[in-house]
């Protein structure tokens, strides 16, 4: 034992001065810097930020244009369209409510058009089912009208007014005064519309890296530096360059623009939408697209409304939907969901409360109808009085992004930010509802701008 002890002491008195070797810059153990071996840095011409509907069609867009150019999306999701692109009503919209020479009614109309030709040529399942928007009251009619006019100065097709009598010969049980009927509306998966499109880019060569959260964009001698990790990980940093960046971050839009040195301003609040569906044995009760007419102030929310699915992932339904009750976290898509840099942004955020202060009466109801299934279905049933409560049940929520003007007003346009990062970068700061629809066409619009920004074509 004695011995064993003294060989131990040994040993402890040796490592000592090793150690004390080591730190005097002494001995083999001692690791020196190769020069010949830098951090791997992956190099791009493009970069676009965001592997939802929009920054995937972007991509596309712009190895369509320049097929020469090394391009790369960015998603911090393990998979693409894990937020607003997979998780909404599926509606390719016509382009009616929006106004009449804003990019997103021009963008609406043409990228419809757009859809339904890369569906059919893709083999992704969608219908033309139609859309019926309802007036319920006589005072709604107006509205109707009003919808009308503006459809046909945005070259919506064969849009027309049908009278009470005339909509219940259609659709025997939805309760209204009058109708706009909207035949070119249709539904389609835009998560399966997103995959086709990762696909596509992978084709051409592009390429997509996953579970890479952008944590900075930094201007480096002309090029951009982006520095990713893996969410919820300390590292390693995954580090990219490249010559320009669209930044497309959906939800997170406000933060990639500022990231990049943009404004403050606007910031991006966010709405969950719950949505019902009924069961399986009612999912005939309406065949189309039934809508309330907009809330006078426009934006949000939509309005509950009855929406047919073809949806792969879950499935054909009739789902029922959503609301628009605000978030206290950036994604948060249940009721107690919380983060206080979040709940901050709402706070200093004086667009909002101009809003809510404006629309008290609607900002208390979607809160309500957000926790209360009675209060939700009281609101389907003034489309569709025959529901019930044992004819629903509980199905998916999305969160989606929302934009307010200082005045209080939602925001009704795409914003682009320009000359970010010594010009290198391009940040798309607004792009509500209907932007999965316009996705394809507001691709073309971006990459537009990126052609004049960053010289591709003088280049």
């Amino acid at each position: 034992m004695q011995r064993l002890a003294g060989g131990g002491l040994a040993l402890g008195c040796a490592f000592l001065a090793s150690n004390e070797y080591l730190k005097h810059g002494h001995g083999a153990m001692c690791a020196v810097p190769d020069a010949n071996i830098a951090p791997r840095t992956l190099q791009y011409d493009v970069v676009v930020v965001g592997g939802g509907i929009i920054g995937l069609a972007t991509a596309n867009e712009v190895l369509r244009r320049y097929p020469g150019k090394k391009v790369a999306v960015v998603e911090k999701e393990g998979f693409v369209a894990a937020h607003q692109s997979n998780h909404n009503s599926g509606v390719i919209h016509a382009g009616m409510y929006y106004e009449p020479g804003s990019k997103m009614a021009e963008c609406c109309v043409k990228g419809a058009d757009m859809m339904y030709a890369y569906a059919e040529k893709n083999h992704i399942p969608y219908k033309r089912v139609g859309k019926l928007i309802v007036a319920t009251t006589k005072e709604e009619d107006a509205i109707v009208q009003t919808l009308y006019d503006r459809g046909v100065a945005n070259g919506v097709k064969g849009l027309s007014v049908l009278t009470g009598p005339q909509v219940r010969a259609i659709e025997p049980n939805v309760v209204c005064t009058s109708a706009l009927d909207s035949p070119n509306t249709g539904i389609i998966d835009f998560g399966a519309v997103t995959r086709s499109l990762k696909a596509d880019l992978e084709k051409q060569g592009g390429s997509v890296i996953l579970n890479c959260e952008v944590t900075g964009l930094t201007e480096e001698s002309g090029k951009v530096r982006i520095t990713g990790f893996e969410q919820r990980q300390a590292g390693p940093a995954k580090q990219i360059k490249a010559d320009n960046v669209i930044t497309c971050g959906g939800l997170w839009m406000d933060k990639l623009g500022q990231m990049a040195g943009g404004a403050p301003d606007p910031k991006v609040l966010t709405f969950r939408g719950s949505y019902y569906q009924l069961k399986p044995e009612y999912m005939n009760i309406v065949k189309r697209n039934i809508y309330p007419v907009p809330t006078p102030g426009g934006g949000i929310p939509v309005g509950v409304h009855f929406t047919p699915t073809v949806n792969e992932e879950r499935g054909p339904q009739m789902i029922i939907g959503p609301g628009a009750c605000l978030c206290l976290k950036k994604e948060g898509y249940k009721f107690f969901d919380f983060s206080f840099s979040h709940v901050f942004d709402i706070v200093t955020n004086k667009g909002f409360w101009n809003f809510v202060l404006f629309n008290m009466g609607q900002a208390t109801n979607e809160v309500i109808n957000d926790a209360s299934r009675i209060a939700f279905l009281a609101q389907a049933r003034k489309l569709v009085p025959c529901i019930n409560n044992d004819m629903i049940e509980p199905s998916f929520a999305g969160v989606m992004a929302q934009v307010f003007q200082q005045s209080g007003a939602p925001e009704k346009d795409y914003i682009f930010e320009r000359g970010l990062l010594s010009g290198t970068t391009l940040a798309l700061r607004n792009a509500p509802s209907p932007a999965a629809t316009s996705s394809l066409a507001l691709a073309e619009k971006l990459v537009d701008v990126a052609e004049e920004d960053f010289k591709w074509k003088s280049a």
